[in-house]
């Protein structure tokens, strides 16, 4: 019961850092965060009512594109900047959600506040908090429909328990992610220290996706670093960029492509370069 809705808490390790650099084609959103999340860290000592810092960011754009990942692995790359161990807590808003009247916010209020802060300890860390709307809708823009005195509580719940937040605890710093930008309460949006867009990727970060996607079936399967350097890729690239995929499809679309056929499913190193771009075709509609 304490630690509900705390659905991640661990230290960043390799396998963040793997993570991190298979997010391929927003390196300046990368860059960003990293230098923000340093910058928050190294302001520990000042009032952040002078400095304007609040330590929490918010990441925004479509699925898929890569939002939750950066939040999840950001530990790592900070880990070898600050020369000190990360850990990583991700709270889930969903799994605190409850019909009954005013159990959300209180839940809400008591993770940000209690539980948070006991698990972060003095240590350095990245808290992410996943599809923030669902903490902080728009209270302007509730429907009758929807019991709105509710929602203007967990909204007022999260947003002052955020601020208590960076004021007990300059260790952690709060990265809050949303696929709807549009459902975000104002109030939260001005707090962040920045607002980071992550867009569909390019038909080159598609492309590069793709490479590397392949060169890790190579790992098992030879025969597809031949394919991983094949010109083609650029052409799978542009029909698949044409059909505006986001980058998990771009990094599925090999798998999708082996499981589309048998042979291929029994046998990944008989992929050829004309079967992804086919397949790539057939997804934009050519």
């Amino acid at each position: 019961m304490e630690d509900i809705g705390i659905v991640r808490d661990e230290i960043a390790n390799d396998g963040h850092q793997a993570a991190w650099d298979h997010l391929i084609g927003i390196d300046a959103q990368k860059k960003q965060v990293v230098a923000w999340a340093v910058l928050a860290l190294r302001a520990q000592l000042l009032d952040r009512t002078a400095t304007g810092l609040n330590r929490l960011a918010l990441v925004e754009g479509p699925p898929g594109t890569g939002k939750t990942t950066l939040a999840r692995t950001l530990g790592a790359p900070l880990s070898a900047v600050a020369d000190s161990p990360v850990r990583v807590i991700e709270f889930a808003a969903h799994e605190v959600m409850s019909g009954e009247h005013g159990r959300t916010q209180r839940e809400v209020y008591r993770v940000l506040t209690e539980v948070v802060p006991n698990l972060a300890d003095a240590q350095p860390t990245v808290l992410v908090v996943d599809e923030v709307e669902a903490l902080a809708m728009p209270r302007g823009q509730v429907s009758l429909e929807s019991n709105p005195v509710d929602v203007h509580r967990t909204t007022d719940a999260a947003i002052t328990a955020f601020d208590l937040l960076a004021d007990r605890c300059p260790n952690v710093v709060t990265v809050t992610t949303t696929n709807f930008p549009g459902l975000v309460d104002p109030a939260l949006r001005s707090r962040s220290d920045i607002t980071v867009t992550i867009p569909l990727p390019t038909e080159q970060a598609i492309a590069e996706i793709l490479r590397s996607t392949l060169r890790a079936w190579a790992e098992e399967f030879p025969d597809l670093k031949a394919v991983a350097d094949d010109p083609s890729i650029a052409e799978t690239a542009r029909a698949l960029f044409a059909a505006e995929v986001d980058a998990r499809q771009s990094r599925k679309f090999v798998a999708d492509v082996l499981s589309s056929d048998l042979k291929l499913a029994s046998d990944p190193s008989k992929l050829t370069a004309s079967h992804l771009v086919q397949a790539a075709q057939r997804r934009g509609g050519a």
